[in-house]
């Protein structure tokens, strides 16, 4: 009977060490989840941030306004080139 007591002993501390072991890991993991989903949300701010900004830069008014205090005008036919590549 000593024997099985040993063994049964071994086995539950064995046991007993794989779930310590599994709780560590699922919580490695969760702070890893975490920390990319705050990453996240900091890269969906910044993509709505910048998509915000190239609409606000894309603005035909703000381009036209900035050509005219550049003095900007098309080019004519007499400043247009055609080259041909072969």
């Amino acid at each position: 009977m000593n024997k099985l007591n040993v063994v049964l002993l071994l086995l539950s501390l064995a046991s007993g060490l794989a779930v310590v072991t599994v709780q560590n890991q699922s919580r490695q993991y969760y702070i890893a989840l975490d920390k990319a989903e705050k990453i996240k949300i900091s890269l969906d701010q910044d993509y709505a941030r910048l998509k915000l900004e190239q609409a606000r830069l894309a603005n035909h008014k703000l381009i036209k306004a900035a050509a005219e205090a550049q003095k900007l005008r098309a080019p004519s036919a007499e400043n247009t080139q055609i080259i041909e590549v072969k």
